[in-house]
């Protein structure tokens, strides 16, 4: 199966699925329960890495979510236009605050065209100071996820593979989120 393939199979997997079976991520049933209680989350059936397609960090350097290797991600797709998003970014900064480490990172991924402030910028003003710089002006990984959603946020384990994520906005700073983001975190 081509990379493209799989990914295809990862969008159409958000939209489609409510849960998958116990073996399917995560812990089994202790993770596909835990996902139950985030709003909008919907489990992958066939957990596909994430791609080695390049954004940029806050000094314009490529970098790619491969580079982010043996930690658990909450990928977030946002612009600063965007109403949802901005909602979203001060649960996500809390998280960066208070689970970023070794074991876990948030990567806010300002996608596409930014109107307004530049995302650096936005940060700066919101006093998103735990949340670092990471932009993808073409949207090539929202491209390569075919959605146009934003906000949309993905779950990657450890191994590097997606196992769910949410399609629009939702709480991550919720206890529910951060029991399922503990989870996560413990799975090789």
């Amino acid at each position: 199966m081509t990379l493209r393939t799989a990914l295809m199979t990862l969008a159409a997997c958000l939209f489609t699925l409510g849960s998958a079976s116990a073996q399917q991520a995560g812990d089994g049933k202790a993770f596909e329960e835990l996902a139950r209680e985030v709003p909008g989350f919907r489990m992958i059936v066939n957990k596909p890495p994430v791609p080695d397609t390049a954004f940029f960090d806050a000094e314009r350097e490529r970098t790619s979510l491969k580079d982010f290797g043996g930690k658990a991600l909450l990928v977030n797709f946002w612009a600063t236009w965007c109403t949802p998003c901005v909602r979203e970014m001060p649960a996500l900064n809390a998280l960066a605050r208070d689970l970023g480490g070794d074991d876990f990172a948030v990567v806010a991924i300002a996608s596409g065209q930014q109107v307004g402030k530049h995302p650096d910028v936005f940060l700066r003003e919101h006093q998103l100071e735990a949340l670092d710089l990471y932009t993808d002006p073409h949207a090539s990984l929202m491209a390569l996820f075919e959605t146009k959603t934003l906000p949309t946020t993905l779950l990657v384990d450890r191994s590097g593979r997606i196992v769910g994520g949410v399609i629009g906005e939702t709480d991550w700073n919720t206890d529910e989120a951060r029991a399922l983001l503990a989870q996560l975190m413990t799975e090789e």
